[in-house]
């Protein structure tokens, strides 16, 4: 027997329609319901030490964080 797939819904990241999966973050406690490659890039963001979206970086980073964003190497 397989598991039913995750709820359809509109991913908080890639904003594409896909099965959601709720992520927290260990960085600002957030729930965000993220399709399954979102999920794996916002896990491996955060064991990297960076951050899921521009608002935790805003909120959470310094001024080098958001120069990393803003490059787009995170």
């Amino acid at each position: 027997m397989t598991a039913p797939l995750p709820p359809l819904g509109r991913c908080q990241l890639c904003r594409m329609r896909r099965h959601l999966s709720p992520h927290k973050s260990k960085r600002d406690g957030l729930v965000r319901n993220l399709c399954t490659s979102c999920y794996s890039d916002a896990t491996l963001a955060e064991e990297r030490g960076g951050f899921i979206d521009w608002d935790q970086a805003v909120d959470h980073g310094t001024d080098e964080d958001l120069l990393t964003w803003l490059r787009g190497d995170v």
